[in-house]
């Protein structure tokens, strides 16, 4: 085998036709990480695209205890029923973005608020606009989840809220 030619296509320097090289169980475990990432960052960089208006707005959907997502305003609907209907909308704690949640879905110890279902984070202008998240917004919303994701325990039952105060 030629030293060129690690991977088994064929050589340019000496012509020598090789079998692929047969990854390592170590080697398969890192590339299907590295694929795993490249899809996470392929979703979220096609959330970052234009439309021939200009910027599609994009927002973050959340339910406490699971992965947030970047999604269209355009999928909303999907994700909070209730969205521009009959959802309460407020600002976010620790933030200058606003949150949507289903009221239903709120609950309160004392004055502190929890949610344990999904809510819509996302930004919007000086005329209440919704307008679209860059990618330093998307931190700084993750940042915020993990600080404010808290497991509570009611009847015996763990389960993940959003501490919204």
């Amino acid at each position: 085998m030629c030293y060129r030619n690690g991977y088994g296509l064929r050589c340019e320097c000496c012509g020598m036709d090789n079998q692929k090289k047969k990854l390592t169980a170590e080697e398969e475990s890192m590339a299907r990480v590295v694929l795993h990432f490249l899809d996470i960052w392929g979703e979220m960089i096609g959330a970052v695209k234009f439309d021939e208006d200009g910027q599609v707005p994009y927002m973050i959907t959340v339910t406490p205890g699971e992965q947030m997502k970047v999604i269209s305003r355009d999928d909303a609907e999907e994700y909070l029923p209730c969205f521009g209907e009959d959802d309460v909308i407020e600002l976010a704690p620790e933030t200058d973005f606003v949150i949507s949640y289903d009221r239903q879905l709120l609950f309160k110890v004392g004055d502190q608020k929890y949610l344990d279902g999904p809510a819509l984070i996302y930004k919007v202008d000086d005329e209440g606009e919704i307008i679209t998240l860059d990618v330093a917004e998307i931190y700084e919303i993750q940042g915020m989840l993990e600080r404010r994701t808290l497991m509570v325990t009611e009847d015996g039952d763990e389960m993940p809220v959003l501490a919204l105060n």
